[in-house]
C-alpha cells in the first residue's frame, strides 16, 4: 500500500534566499563561455532530405523535416567533441541555430552495472551531452546527447506551444526533427500520486527562514532500467546510453529553474526485475541500497508514473516513471523526459498545480484537470502548461520551456536546500565561471523594514534579487564591479539608457546620463574583440532584424533590409557608438530588379555617399567573379546601373555595394 507524504505550501517570505545554483540557465551558460572567450565551432551534422521518409510515419505528424547523418562530420565528433558549437539544424521551411555547450551530467563515481549478473559496464567514451538555446532566442532551451551514429534531443522556444523532438527513426540511419503537439493525443498519462494535506512543513515555517549559505546543492538521481528497456534497446549499453541523453533533457529543465540534479548511477536489468511497482521497488532499494539521494524506476510496462512526495532524506525517496518506445517509428523523448521530471518533482516536495494547497490560500494554480483538494478549479493558462500540471491533457500542452512554474519551483529549491542528506555541487558540469554577473548599481540593499511588491530589486550578500509575485525573490546573479563583465554587443536596432555598456569596434563604452558615450576602462586593461561572441555568416539561415554576423573580418547587422557594417575583428577601435546614428542614415537604400534575373539586372542606388561606389558579385563560397566601380557619382547622388550578367551560371549570388563607409548586400538569384 502507498503511503503519500502530504503537505501545505506557503509561499510568504520576507527575506531573499541564494537560489540553489549559479549559472545552470541554458541562457547563462552560453553567455559565460562566450565571455570566457571559448571558441563556438561551426557544426553542421545534418543535411535536409528531399522528399518522402524510408520508413512509415503517423500521418498526424503536420511540420517535420528528415535529416541524413552527415558520417564525415559524425567521424570527426567521435574522436574529439567540441567544448562549444553553433550546431546548423536544417528544416523544410527555414534552418536553426543552437548555441550548445558541453556538460557533464554524472558524478564521479558514476557506475553502469548490468543486473543480475554484477557485470560493470563500461560508460561510453564518445557519447557527448549538450546544453544551450537557439540563437536570438534567450528564453529558449536545447539539450541534445550525440553518441554512436544518434542524436536525440528537445528543443522548446518561448514563443510556441509544445516542443521540437529530434532523434533517430526506427528501422533508419534518417533523423526526424518535428513539433510534438501533433501527436499530443497519445499522451494520456495520469500520474497515480495522491496529492492530500499536508505533513511536516509548518504554515508559516518559509515566512520566517533566512538567507542560506551561498552553497549550490546538487541531488544526485539513480535509476533502474527494466528489462523490457533494455531489450528494445539492444542490450545494456545502449539502454544506459539511452537513459543518460534521457538525463540530460530532465536536467536541463531543472537547471532553467535553478536546480542541479546529477546522475549517480544505472543498473540496467537483463532479466525480470524483481520489483515491478513502486512499493516493491521501495522495498528491494531499502534492503539492497543505492548510490544516490533518489532512485528511479524506468519501464515501458507501467501507465503513467508515481512517487512520494516530500521524500528527500528518508526511507521513501523513489519514482517510478513508465516511459514509451517509439510511435510508429519516431522517437517521443520530450513526454518520456516530461513524465521523469514531473516524477522527481514530487519526490523534491511538489504537488500538482492543480492541487488546492497553492497561492497561500489552498488554491489550485490552473484547471488542466479536476482539483485536488475539493477547491474551485481555475482556468486554463494560455501559451501551455507546467511540468507539475495535467495541461497535456488539455488543448493548452505543456510547454517544457515553462519548466515548473514560480511556485513548485520555490518549493523544490527549498526543499533541495533544507535536506541535510544532499551533498554540495562539484565543480564541474555547468558550462564554466562562477555564474552570472549583473549590474547592481543604483539598488538598494534588502531592509527588513520594507514592504516589497513584484518586480522590487534588492542586492543582498553581493547578489541581486528580484520580487516575484507569490512574494518569493528570484536570484539574478551575482553584482559586478567590472562594467565590462556586463558589456553587450551594441545593436542598430536597439534603445539604450543610461548605465548601459556596450561593446563597439572593439572597445567598451557606457551610456551617460545625458545619453552620450563614454569609454570605459576594463579591469582587465584588455580591449575585446567584437568579433569574439559573434557567429560566422553561413548559408541558408533566415536572418532576421538585428541579426549580426562576422563575414570578411567585419561584424554585419541586417537591418531588416541590408547588412551595415558596425565593427572590424580584432581590430583598432575607430569610433564609439555615437556615429553609429550617423553611420545608419548615411546606409544606402538600394533596389534590385528583376529578381531572379537571367540576363540582365538592373540596381538603384539612392543616398550615395562618395565619389566611387564599387559593385563586386560573389558566389556562394564567398569568391569575387565580377567588379565595378563607378566614378561618376556625387554625394547624396542616386545612380541607377545595368549589370550584364549572361556569363553567370545559374544560381544564388551576393551582390555587395561599397560606398564611402557603408557597405550593403544583397542576395540575388540568377536563372
Amino acid at each position: 500500500m502507498k503511503r503519500i507524504f502530504t503537505f501545505l505550501v506557503m509561499l510568504f517570505m520576507t527575506t531573499p534566499f541564494f537560489a540553489q545554483s549559479h549559472n545552470l540557465k541554458p541562457k547563462q551558460q552560453i553567455a559565460t563561455a562566450k565571455r570566457l572567450g571559448k571558441s563556438f565551432k561551426e557544426v553542421s551534422l545534418f543535411s535536409l532530405k528531399k522528399g518522402k521518409s524510408n520508413v512509415p510515419l503517423p500521418k498526424e505528424l503536420k511540420e517535420y523535416s528528415i535529416l541524413s547523418l552527415q558520417s564525415s562530420v559524425m567521424k570527426n565528433f567521435k574522436s574529439s567533441a567540441p567544448e562549444a558549437m553553433n550546431l546548423l539544424l536544417p528544416g523544410q521551411k527555414s534552418s536553426m541555430l543552437l548555441e550548445l555547450v558541453k556538460v557533464e551530467i554524472a558524478t564521479d563515481d558514476f557506475s553502469i552495472v548490468e543486473m543480475p549478473s554484477g557485470r560493470i559496464i563500461q560508460p561510453s567514451k564518445n557519447i557527448a551531452h549538450y546544453r544551450g538555446i537557439v540563437k536570438n532566442s534567450p528564453n529558449s532551451i536545447a539539450a541534445l546527447t550525440i553518441v554512436d551514429g544518434e542524436v536525440s534531443g528537445i528543443i522548446s522556444l518561448d514563443d510556441q506551444i509544445g516542443n521540437l523532438v529530434l532523434g533517430k527513426l526506427s528501422k533508419s540511419q534518417d533523423h526526424i526533427l518535428y513539433e510534438d503537439k501533433d501527436i499530443s493525443h497519445l499522451n494520456d498519462f495520469v500520474c497515480q500520486t495522491e496529492d492530500i494535506h499536508a505533513k511536516g512543513i509548518e504554515k508559516n515555517d518559509f515566512s520566517k527562514e533566512a538567507p542560506a549559505a551561498n552553497q549550490v546543492k546538487c541531488p544526485e538521481i539513480f535509476f533502474d532500467i527494466g528489462n523490457d528497456v533494455v531489450r528494445d534497446k539492444g542490450g545494456s549499453q545502449a539502454a544506459s546510453n539511452f537513459v543518460q541523453a534521457m538525463f540530460n533533457q530532465v536536467a536541463i529543465l531543472y537547471a532553467n529553474d535553478g536546480v542541479k540534479i546529477k546522475l549517480s548511477g544505472i543498473k540496467a536489468w537483463t532479466s525480470t526485475t524483481p520489483f515491478n511497482g513502486l512499493d516493491s521497488f521501495r522495498s528491494y532499494r531499502n534492503r539492497n541500497g543505492f548510490n544516490g539521494d533518489l532512485a528511479h524506476f524506468v519501464t515501458y510496462n507501467y501507465s503513467g508514473g508515481v512517487a512520494w512526495v516530500n521524500a528527500l532524506c528518508g526511507s521513501y525517496r523513489y519514482g517510478l516513471s513508465g516511459i514509451n518506445r517509439n510511435y510508429q517509428n519516431v522517437p517521443r523523448y520530450s513526454w518520456n523526459i516530461s513524465t521523469i521530471a514531473h516524477e522527481l518533482g514530487h519526490n523534491f516536495g511538489s504537488s500538482h498545480t492543480h492541487s488546492c494547497s497553492w497561492n497561500g490560500n489552498n488554491t489550485a494554480i490552473d484547471g488542466c484537470y479536476n482539483t485536488e483538494g475539493g477547491c474551485g478549479r481555475p482556468g486554463i493558462p494560455s501559451g501551455g502548461g507546467t511540468i507539475m500540471s495535467y495541461c497535456h491533457l488539455t488543448s493548452a500542452g505543456t510547454n517544457l520551456r515553462k519548466g515548473f512554474g514560480s511556485q513548485p519551483r520555490n518549493v523544490i529549491q527549498r526543499s533541495i536546500r533544507r535536506a541535510s542528506c544532499v551533498g554540495t555541487c562539484s565543480d564541474g558540469g555547468d558550462g564554466g565561471g562562477d555564474g552570472d554577473e549583473v549590474n547592481c548599481v543604483g539598488i538598494d540593499e534588502w531592509s527588513g523594514n520594507v514592504n516589497y511588491t513584484a518586480g522590487d530589486k534588492v542586492t543582498y550578500r553581493g547578489r541581486l534579487f528580484e520580487r516575484t509575485a507569490n512574494n518569493g525573490w528570484n536570484d539574478l546573479g551575482e553584482c559586478s564591479s567590472d562594467p565590462c563583465s556586463r558589456a553587450v554587443q551594441w545593436t542598430a536596432n536597439t534603445t539604450y539608457s543610461p548605465g548601459d555598456v556596450v561593446i563597439y569596434q572593439g572597445n567598451v563604452w557606457l551610456r551617460t546620463a545625458d545619453n552620450d558615450w563614454e569609454a570605459v576602462q576594463c579591469n582587465n586593461n584588455n580591449n575585446i574583440d567584437p568579433c569574439a561572441t559573434v557567429a560566422p555568416w553561413a548559408e541558408g539561415i533566415n536572418y532576421g532584424a538585428g541579426d549580426q554576423v562576422v563575414f570578411e573580418g567585419k561584424v554585419f547587422e541586417w537591418s531588416g533590409t541590408e547588412w551595415i557594417e558596425i565593427a572590424t575583428c580584432a581590430g583598432t577601435p575607430a569610433s564609439s557608438p555615437r556615429n553609429a546614428d550617423a553611420l545608419k542614415a548615411k546606409s544606402s537604400n538600394i533596389i534590385l530588379y528583376p529578381n531572379p534575373a537571367k540576363d540582365f539586372i538592373t540596381l538603384e542606388i539612392e543616398n550615395v555617399n562618395g565619389k566611387h561606389t564599387s559593385i563586386i558579385i560573389k558566389n556562394m563560397q564567398g569568391t569575387n567573379i565580377f567588379t565595378k566601380t563607378i566614378n561618376k557619382t556625387s554625394p547624396r547622388r542616386s545612380v541607377k546601373e545595368t549589370l550584364d550578367i549572361q556569363s553567370l551560371n545559374s544560381g544564388i549570388y551576393f551582390i555587395q555595394i561599397i560606398n564611402g563607409d557603408t557597405i550593403s548586400t544583397k542576395k540575388i538569384n540568377i536563372k
